[in-house]
């Protein structure tokens, strides 16, 4: 009877270091879903931020399109101010 629990001893032994190997596994499992919750919450909002971004892009080339018309009238104005004071001076 003595080598049948010796023969216990060593399958409990095993046993125990299967549910330690097991345990370990299932943190990694857990770790590995976690990381990649963690990493498609990061793909979400960066589609986001790709999307707000190409909606400043189109409101920066609206904006600089409108600039550059005011722009061309305040020149044409200024202009026309000189022209005019020079005008007046001529006579």
């Amino acid at each position: 009877m003595d080598d049948q629990a010796v023969r216990l001893n060593r399958i409990e032994t095993k046993l125990d270091k299967l549910a330690e190997a097991m345990t370990l596994i299932a943190r990694v499992d857990e770790k590995l879903t976690a990381g990649a919750a963690r990493i498609d919450r990061l793909e979400y909002r960066l589609d986001e931020q790709e999307t707000d971004l190409d909606k400043v892009k189109g409101i920066v080339g609206y904006n600089s399109q409108s600039v550059k018309v005011a722009e061309r009238f305040v020149w044409i104005l200024i202009s026309s101010i000189v022209g005019l004071v020079m005008y007046g001076y001529r006579g």
